[in-house]
């Protein structure tokens, strides 16, 4: 995995990460639960990495070139975690 970006200014997107290996991109949202992003080209990385650090919308990017363009699945369901008590 690539280091985490966290984002401080997105009110939905808390943290993300890439790893090169698998081309999968791990979206952690403000309400604790995690996407994964399947065959998430390097250079959309690159772009969102930037698109972070210049102060842009994080959560503008990812609907417009991310959400509904790659198979996902969630990873960590924070409602499925606290109805187990755990």
């Amino acid at each position: 995995m690539s280091k985490p970006i966290f984002t401080s200014r997105s009110s939905t997107i808390h943290r993300v990460d890439y790893n090169e290996a698998e081309s999968a991109l791990d979206i952690e949202f403000r309400s604790g639960n995690v996407y994964r992003y399947y065959n998430v080209p390097q250079r959309l990385w690159k772009v969102f990495q930037l698109y972070i650090e210049c102060e842009g919308s994080p959560g503008s990017f990812f609907n417009e070139y991310i959400k509904s363009q790659y198979t996902s699945e969630k990873i960590k369901d924070v409602s499925a975690e606290e109805d187990h008590g755990e």
